[in-house]
């Protein structure tokens, strides 16, 4: 479980940004998981790394008044003197991941789902658009978000959550 470490310390640093925070809340997952993994079996112990982590940013949060920013990209997000609220966070990540997950895409899938989910336009229009068939645009559109669902559960997010 250890080679996840820098991954699980990037995820939890892109959230809060606080260097501090960050080694805290990292040692605490791994301190969890290896409480767990001695008691029963864990099948996604990467999965189950980012579950705890996950959960205990949103803990952090809760609990410290001096958590003012998290860092989304290269945007700032700041409350005035209160609290992130556990779904501003979790939104904030899920968009993240998505963004991630679409940067995976082939080129023509990304561009036929981006016009279509972002866009807001039909497979009429992004046939049209890419100068393929309506059939190819919706081919496209459909691999995309299995990647992207896939790609969303290998980070170890529950797409119900």
């Amino acid at each position: 479980m250890l080679h996840y470490y820098k991954e699980i310390e990037r995820f939890v640093h892109k959230i809060i940004g606080n260097k501090e925070y960050v080694t805290d809340i990292v040692q605490e997952t791994y301190l969890k998981a290896l409480e767990t993994n001695s008691k029963t079996s864990i099948n996604n112990k990467r999965a189950f790394l980012y579950k705890i982590a996950k959960n205990l940013v949103i803990d952090t949060a809760r609990k410290e008044k001096n958590i003012k920013k998290i860092v989304f990209e290269e945007e700032k997000y700041v409350t005035p003197n209160e609290e992130f609220p556990e779904e501003q966070i979790l939104e904030l990540v899920k968009q993240n991941m998505i963004k991630e997950a679409i940067e995976t895409l082939p080129s023509r899938s990304k561009q036929a789902f981006v016009l279509h989910f972002v866009k807001g336009l039909d497979t009429q229009q992004i046939s049209k658009s890419m100068g393929i068939s309506v059939n190819a645009t919706q081919k496209h559109i459909s691999r995309a978000t299995l990647k992207i669902k896939e790609y969303i559960t290998f980070q170890g997010w529950d797409l119900n959550e």
